[in-house]
């Protein structure tokens, strides 16, 4: 789980940079890559946190 997020945050992150670095400021996509990148790290923080034992379960 962990690194499948960090996997995503990733993707998302160079998918935002190649929204603000288009050519054509007409051509907006639809992905809020913004939100993504937040909710990859939210998941990727939470699942390390778990693994290590920094938040309990029990």
């Amino acid at each position: 789980m962990c690194s499948v997020s960090a996997g995503v945050a990733v993707i998302s992150e160079i998918g935002n940079r190649r929204r603000n670095n288009r050519k054509d400021i007409d051509k907006v996509g639809f992905m809020p890559w913004s939100f993504v990148t937040a909710m990859a790290l939210l998941v990727f923080g939470i699942s390390v946190a778990l693994g290590t034992g920094l938040i309990s379960t029990e």
